[in-house]
């Protein structure tokens, strides 16, 4: 037997409870509405009110709605996103992407219910729209507890119905009063009529957005039919093996060209068996499927936990369908490569889209008919899960015109108005209601202030400054956040327009930087960037409307733009840096180059037959050569170490007049006359300091001075000054005509102003002036001077040292009676120096020649291949051609020019696709070309080869 038959609630009881559940339906569409979700629900635990709006009404959503319900026991918020599903959901056909769950508290703080939402697609929520949904379920709350205690109700309403008669209040004849009335009914009025017109543009709008879904729908049976189309060819591969006994491959080979060539989307076809065997091959010219390493895919899809039939892979633009055909005893596997580009063009040249753009949305790249774009472009779309491709393959269907929320007109507004109006007039004259009636419209009119309260405490929420402007630039509606930020403004007038809000801080230097960036044609957004001179800097999203006003989004990205500005000036300093390392190189190699062509003659000379005179003459040479090498090598070895802690001295005696002759020595050993004259003291003088680091001194400097003339003279000389009992070397330059500015010698001379010994190395100063600075400071540096006479320039490095007596000592080294013989080139074991920016690259080809008698070092830069060339001898050199810093042709061309061992040979290591390639970088100066990812038995013959032409 029913309750409802033995007990029935009082009309007052039911009238109640009813005006609750339509509040309970209309908090629960404007959820609906606000986040714009399919699934909203109220479970009311006493099942008296639960409501629920479930646009896509399937048995199994309800079920996972109510799986997630029973996980989520304890009281609190929760809110799943789409990442959680993966491990929570057993079903692995499930729909729901989104859930969120808050409890509903009665006024003794006991939970009566749950207010949920869901969502089919992902979805995340931020700090401030949780807050917001926590907002709603607080007004769904207050609305329940009105009616929280049923019992109480009843005796309420049984005393109230009992004391009806006296508890009138005649107030109908009150002008007062009934013009309140007349105004709360013309409001009630106007808001339904103007949610009637607005339910008249929605439904305007829904069909609109049904368009849309259908093109989706029509596509995505499109998107299906061309990947089954593309499958249809192993069923007939598949016919084809199970009919016959036996086949040769070339039978099978004869029809998978026929079956594949026919489809101009092909870019290869392959069908293997159980083992991985090839049976058949088709590919289109200059296209190497095994470049793509397939056979690690099929491996991998063999031994994928979630079996299917199909499973799609990318590379760039070309996709790789890999499926498996099960036969009677066995499995084959065919792997289609096919051009996405062509592939969604068929789509679309089969489908209606002239109002829509298509998109293929994969982990790896966003698709459109033009070809790749950014995933940024695709806004305001709506997307599907094709069944024949993999569930991260999403088809976006895109409106050409947005579709915009549905707004009241001026005219609709006036003529609401109006019936307004007529309504307040008849009221007020001819209705009279007593003070209960005023009370009840005023509790049903509360609905309406909470949720205008929702609204300011949301837009109050957001971290960034928001404003609604009218059709003539004044503020309708701002939040917090933009009041603060023109807060200084605002002060003496808050009526400003946006116009004189931003001229007013431009003329009192709150704003500094403006700029409004060049927007295309009938586009509604203009993007504008804001710099306050607090160091704040604003991006502004202005989105102008249909009533002639805007929306402004004023979102802080100082953090942002201060990175970006880090960022552009490291970069900048990394590009000077880098031009100056490779002067820096080029200079040294130049200088290198004298001393060796010296050695390599002398060897060459010295494998004759000679007398014992003859040979103890040209150890002579080698020694002054091997004193020239000493002072540039030293060079070479410190570029990088621009701290003092990093350098140390290594004192000995040097006898200045010979250390400044091979200093000039060196610098004029590539020129026909002499631009560098050392002036030789007439009494010997020999200090005790680091020679190396002085000759490095008087050489980079006086390198800089010649490049700075034209054809003029450098006068060199040296002397000792005794100042409070020290001794200190004065380094003396002399040069005239100096023709050219020179950004060293200006750094040079902005520090000689100053204090040199106070010199700190975190200035923004080039490489080359922090090195010689912390040389000279090594060295007890006191001071730089310039002096500037007429067209003559002198500079004088002024240094501490110990003034000691020279002792005559021969220059002829001893002979050792045992001279070693020189090792024949056959019994050394040969050097490779690998030269990419990848790092990986170098593990690779370390694995590959691990068995080769071969010394393998590596360069992560063409400038880094410079130094190691110039310090060591190679004899294969493999060289990648895309790098950051400096080309691998620009590096090639620079070793041969300034390296003298011709038998050194460059190969270019590159991906390079074309037909004739390796023609292409002989012609440029390489030896020869190996095409990335290079094989080992290929990468082995190919330096064999070498080794032995040059053996």
């Amino acid at each position: 037997m029913n309750a409802s038959n033995i007990f029935t609630l009082p009309n007052e009881i039911c009238s109640g409870r009813k005006e609750i559940s339509h509040d309970v339906k209309e908090t629960l569409s404007l959820l609906k509405q606000f986040y714009d979700v399919p699934i909203v629900k109220y479970i009311d635990f006493r099942e008296v009110y639960s409501e629920h709006i479930i646009t896509n009404d399937d048995a199994n959503i309800r079920e996972e709605l109510l799986k997630y319900q029973q996980r989520c026991k304890e009281e609190k918020l929760y809110i799943f996103e789409d990442t959680f599903f993966e491990s929570v959901s057993s079903n692995t056909e499930h729909r729901i992407r989104f859930y969120a769950q808050y409890p509903i508290y009665s006024n003794n703080n006991t939970v009566i219910g749950l207010l949920v939402m869901a969502d089919l697609a992902p979805k995340t929520l931020i700090g401030s729209q949780k807050d917001q949904f926590i907002s709603f379920a607080q007004l769904l709350q207050t609305q329940l507890n009105r009616d929280n205690d049923p019992a109480n109700s009843i005796n309420k309403k049984s005393s109230e119905k009992s004391n009806k008669e006296t508890k009138y209040i005649h107030v109908f004849s009150l002008a007062p009063v009934a013009f309140l009335i007349a105004l709360v009914l013309c409001a009630f009025t106007a808001l339904l009529l103007y949610t009637i017109e607005k339910k008249e543009l929605k439904s305007n709008y829904n069909l609109k957005t049904q368009e849309l879904r259908k093109t989706l729908f029509n596509a995505l049976e499109r998107f299906d039919n061309q990947g089954l189309y593309i499958s249809q060819k192993d069923l007939v591969v598949a016919g084809f093996i199970q009919s016959q006994k036996e086949y040769t491959k070339e039978q099978l080979n004869n029809l998978v060209q026929n079956q594949a060539s026919e489809n101009l989307n092909y870019k290869g076809y392959v069908v293997f068996d159980y083992q991985y065997n090839q049976l058949a091959l088709w590919s289109k010219n200059n296209f190497d499927l095994a470049a793509y390493g397939f056979k690690g895919w099929l491996t991998k899809f063999d031994l994928r936990a979630n079996k299917k039939s199909v499973e799609v892979f990318t590379v760039a633009d070309t996709a790789f369908l890999i499926s498996e055909i099960k036969l009677k005893n066995n499995s084959i596997y065919t792997l289609t490569a096919f051009d996405l580009s062509k592939f969604l063009k068929a789509i679309i040249g089969k489908l209606n889209t002239q109002n829509y753009n298509i998109f293929i949305v994969t982990p790896q790249f966003t698709l459109s008919k033009q070809g790749e774009v950014n995933s940024r472009v695709i806004t305001n779309s709506i997307s599907a899960v094709s069944s024949r491709f993999p569930p991260t393959w999403r088809l976006h269907v895109q409106p050409i015109n947005k579709i915009l929320t549905p707004t009241i007109t001026k005219y609709s507004l006036f003529r609401l108005g109006l019936i307004a109006l007529a309504v307040f007039a008849f009221v007020y004259y001819f209705l009279r209601l007593p003070r209960r009636l005023h009370n009840e419209i005023k509790d049903k009119n509360q609905l309406i202030l909470n949720r205008e309260k929702l609204f300011s405490s949301s837009l109050d929420a957001l971290p960034h400054g928001f404003a609604i402007f009218n059709s003539h630039e004044f503020p309708v509606i701002t939040n917090d956040v933009f009041n603060k930020l023109f807060s200084q403004v605002n002060k003496q007038n808050n009526q400003l327009s946006y116009s004189q809000l931003i001229s007013i801080a431009q003329q009192h230097n709150i704003i500094n930087h403006y700029k409004e960036h060049n927007k295309l044609e009938n586009d509604h957004n203009q993007l504008i960037d804001i710099g306050f001179t607090d160091g704040r800097w604003i991006t502004v999203v202005q989105r102008h409307t249909d009533f002639g006003g805007f929306v402004c989004y004023f979102r802080d990205e100082t953090s942002a733009h201060q990175k970006e500005l880090l960022l552009a000036d490291v970069l900048e300093k990394s590009k000077q840096s880098n031009q100056l390392k490779e002067k820096f190189v080029t200079r040294l190699s130049q200088q290198l180059k004298a001393p060796l062509s010296s050695l390599k003659s002398i060897i060459e000379i010295a494998q004759k037959p000679m007398s014992a005179s003859d040979f103890k003459g040209h150890i002579g040479n080698i020694n002054t050569a091997s004193e020239q090498l000493e002072c540039v090598i030293q060079q070479l070895v410190n570029v990088n170490k621009s701290k003092t802690g990093k350098l140390k001295l290594k004192a000995n005696k040097i006898n200045l007049n010979k250390m400044l002759s091979n200093s000039a020595s060196i610098l004029n050993k590539d020129s026909n006359i002499k631009n560098v004259i050392a002036n030789s003291s007439e009494k010997a003088v020999a200090v005790i300091s680091d020679e190396k680091l002085i000759s490095q001194l008087v050489i980079q400097l006086s390198t800089e001075l010649l490049e700075s003339s034209y054809k003029s003279q450098l006068t060199i000389d040296s002397d000792i000054v005794k100042e409070d009992q020290r001794s200190y070397l004065n380094l003396n330059f002399s040069i005239s005509n100096l023709t050219t500015s020179n950004n060293f010698l200006a750094q040079l001379k902005l520090i000689s102003q100053q204090s040199a010994i106070n010199f700190n190395d975190d200035i923004d100063a080039t490489l080359d002036i922090k090195f010689f600075i912390s040389i000279f400071k090594m060295l007890g540096g006191k001071a730089i001077s310039f002096n500037e006479r007429g067209k003559t320039t002198s500079i004088c490095l002024s240094l501490l040292v110990n003034v000691t007596s020279i002792n005559e000592v021969s220059d002829i080294t001893p002979i050792k009676n045992n001279v070693e013989p020189i090792m024949s080139n056959k019994f050394k074991s040969k050097s490779l120096l690998l030269v990419d920016d990848e790092p990986l690259v170098e593990m690779v080809i370390r694995a590959m020649l691990k068995n080769e008698n071969l010394n393998v070092d590596y360069a992560s830069s063409a400038i880094e291949a410079m130094l190691m060339v110039s310090q060591n001898d190679y004899d294969i050199i493999l060289m990648d051609i895309v790098m950051p810093e400096l080309s691998g042709t620009d590096a090639m061309l620079k070793i041969k020019k300034h390296s003298n061992d011709k038998h050194t040979k460059i190969i270019a290591h590159t991906s390079d696709e074309q037909s004739n390639s390796s023609a292409k970088y002989v012609e440029l100066g390489f030896d020869d070309m190996l095409e990335k990812p290079v094989k080992q038995d290929i990468l082995i013959n190919k330096i064999r080869k070498i080794i032995q032409t040059q053996d």
